[in-house]
């Protein structure tokens, strides 16, 4: 995958110890892949600094700090960064734009995972299973997001990345990182009403998945959704296509409750 002074240089931060190859980025020690390189990040409940020592006996060949002191191991393979969680994004961005691959953004209050596995299952039909990157879990923060991007490889020909938020700012950091050539908002709903007060700020904050298009690239807008005008105005600038299920739009779909499950025609 890429070697501590490739990254070092990568990120401009130091290197310290001998040089090392890494396959792979983990930020829990107890899902450590031997050869990875080991992200100790801080949270208020923890400091994966305490766990560097015991990465690097499991098979870490290298770990990412803030501290270089406060590793045991001499003459550990270090990247020292001034914050972790930051160079972990940094990382993720940089090693995003050595593919040049279509990379759908998908957001919204309901349906990211139901999206991401449609798309899942027609990139697999069209371009078999192993061509499609897709986010697992619950990786659409600003810390499983980045770790999605870095499982990238020359074999991938799409990627179909969720984007999570809690506040306002959070999914323009992640669509930054990512660079997308597609983006989605499924909806704006009530979920994180609390931390954001209103349905329009939840809007707003969906709204910047946007942000990270390029002129070139491509905006799908919710016909149906309440905010439509909002999301079109954001993208004046760029190709919108819009979808629905109850309004006039460029692509509309029927769907149809069946014994056998949901039938849906689109058009």
């Amino acid at each position: 995958m890429m070697d501590l002074k490739t990254a070092a240089q990568t990120l401009g931060v130091r290197q310290s110890g001998p040089n090392a190859s890494f396959s792979g980025v983990a930020t829990d020690s107890r899902q450590l892949k031997p050869g990875d390189l080991f992200v100790a990040l801080r949270g208020e409940r923890f400091d994966g600094h305490t766990f560097v020592d015991a990465a690097l006996d499991s098979g870490a060949a290298a770990a990412m700090v803030d501290n270089a002191e406060s590793v045991a191991h001499a003459n550990a393979p270090l990247l020292v960064v001034g914050d972790t969680r930051i160079a972990l994004g940094q990382l993720a961005a940089r090693w995003r734009r050595r593919f040049a691959l279509p990379l759908v953004a998908v957001t919204g209050s309901n349906g990211k995972t139901t999206v991401k596995e449609m798309l899942a299952s027609i990139v697999a039909a069209a371009a078999g299973e192993s061509a499609l990157l897709a986010t697992t879990g619950n990786l659409n923060n600003d810390i499983g997001m980045p770790l999605m991007l870095l499982r990238l490889r020359d074999k991938h020909r799409y990627a179909a990345i969720e984007m999570g938020m809690n506040h306002l700012g959070e999914i323009a950091y992640l669509t930054g990182l990512a660079r997308p050539t597609v983006a989605l908002i499924t909806n704006a709903g009530t979920a994180h009403i609390g931390e954001l007060g209103s349905r329009e700020a939840i809007a707003q904050a969906k709204g910047e998945i946007y942000e990270g298009l390029s002129r070139d690239g491509i905006a799908l807008v919710n016909a149906d959704d309440t905010f439509a005008d909002y999301w079109r105005d954001l993208n004046r600038d760029r190709r919108v296509i819009d979808f629905a299920l109850n309004h006039d739009a460029a692509v509309t779909a029927q769907c149809e409750l069946t014994p056998a499950g949901s039938l849906m025609s689109v058009h």
